[in-house]
């Protein structure tokens, strides 16, 4: 029913072989130009996926990278409001503990700041207020009279007022520079906190979005990563990150794949046949609506690269189109009815100028003939041969030729 390129091969193999005749006198291989059918099929496999899907995405509040902890089934149905998947809550809550108990020591280093701001301010009151007593006892009882006094003593009296005078500026200085000192340390604590306030009420935040929320009714579907791997308990989550979809089954298409080396000639717009692997006798009709522009491979670290396209499909079956279920596909490039086509092999080109060995009773000689469409191994050819003729599947020998 179905036969991929390398089936086709085969079959082309033995057309060639049943159409050539060995030539044991020159040793040429030559076949029989003949009309028949032309057609050029891709095989491709892939699986089918909703036309239309809501995404299920991690909540975009949440901030930082975060565990999965807990998912949903692959295609279990959900309601709104049902809680598909859960983050791990365990670091955000050690971190939340961790600034509270930063945050609570501050508030304790800002008290005990406040206690010693008014011992200082109160050891220099009082400083200040023994100072001026002393001061004015000194002012009161100070006599430059040399009969009481001698010249020492009245200069150790002035000098003993000088020095009150400089230590109740030196109070007064104190007083003024450690109020602005305290302010600036109660600020820069209050500068600390504010810093704690705002990772405790982040981590509050993570806390209440670590569940993701099916935002309505449906079948909730795993959705591949970059990588084509499935979300698993352990994987890091972003804000953002889509684990998930809810698709609308009414309308499905084909999501297919193509090895790189047999994707010549694919494009938008070509028909296809689809097959579900688990209805191999129900065919569906579809077009190419999408193809991706590089190939890459579908496992990591593949070393084969697929094309990635997309099949909308003509009809759905809802009871049996299900996303996810396997299916392969035919990508028709050519049906083409009685034209002449030889193997590429045969066919010969240079400067733009293209021709096949044609066999004559004097021997090859070359005949210019012009192509039309080809596939991977034949080419239609439009002017220059007729049915019946025989031609020379690889050079021919000199000898051999006219």
């Amino acid at each position: 029913m179905m036969f991929s390129l390398r089936n086709s091969l085969l079959v082309f193999g033995l057309v060639w072989i049943a159409g050539c005749s060995q030539q044991t006198s020159d040793g040429v291989l030559t076949m029989d130009v003949s009309r028949a059918d032309f057609k050029v099929d891709i095989p491709a496999t892939g699986e089918l996926e909703a036309s239309q899907s809501t995404s299920v995405n991690v909540p975009t509040g949440l901030r930082g990278p975060q565990s999965l902890a807990w998912i949903l089934d692959n295609f279990s149905r959900v309601k709104a409001g049902d809680v598909v998947a859960r983050m791990d809550p365990t670091r955000e809550n050690y971190r939340l503990k961790m600034e509270q108990f930063d945050f609570d020591k501050l508030t304790f280093d800002s008290q005990m700041q406040t206690e010693k701001d008014k011992t200082i301010s109160q050891t220099l009151s009082t400083g200040t207020r023994v100072t001026s007593e002393e001061k004015e006892l000194a002012e009161r009882f100070f006599s430059e009279d040399e009969r009481v006094y001698t010249k020492i003593e009245i200069i150790d009296q002035m000098r003993n007022q000088d020095y009150l005078v400089a230590k109740m500026y030196y109070f007064d200085w104190g007083l003024d520079q450690h109020g602005d000192q305290a302010a600036a340390e109660q600020e820069l604590i209050k500068l600390r906190q504010k810093g704690h306030s705002a990772k405790i009420n982040r981590y509050e935040n993570n806390l209440n979005q670590m569940e993701i929320i099916a935002p309505h009714d449906g079948l909730f579907v795993y959705q591949a990563g970059w990588d084509g791997s499935f979300p698993v308990v352990g994987d890091m989550m972003w804000s953002g990150f889509s684990i998930g979809l809810l698709p609308d089954t009414s309308v499905m298409q084909a999501k297919l794949f193509v090895q790189e080396s047999e994707a010549a000639g694919l494009a938008l717009g070509k028909t296809a046949t689809v097959y579900l692997d688990a209805y191999p006798d129900k065919p569906f009709t579809g077009k190419v609506t999408q193809v991706d522009a590089l190939a890459k491979p579908k496992e990591k670290d593949s070393p084969v690269n697929y094309f990635q396209f997309t099949i909308s499909l003509d009809k759905t079956l809802v009871a049996i189109m299900q996303p996810g279920r396997q299916v392969k596909a035919q990508v028709h490039l050519l049906n083409l009815q009685d034209v002449l086509t030889v193997p590429n092999q045969a066919l010969f080109q240079k400067d733009g100028q293209y021709w096949v060995y044609l066999k004559t009773s004097a021997g090859f000689i070359k005949q210019a003939v012009t192509p039309g469409r080809r596939s991977l191994n034949r080419t239609v050819i439009t002017d220059g041969l007729k049915q019946g003729d025989v031609i020379a599947l690889t050079t021919p020998p000199k000898r051999s030729r006219v």
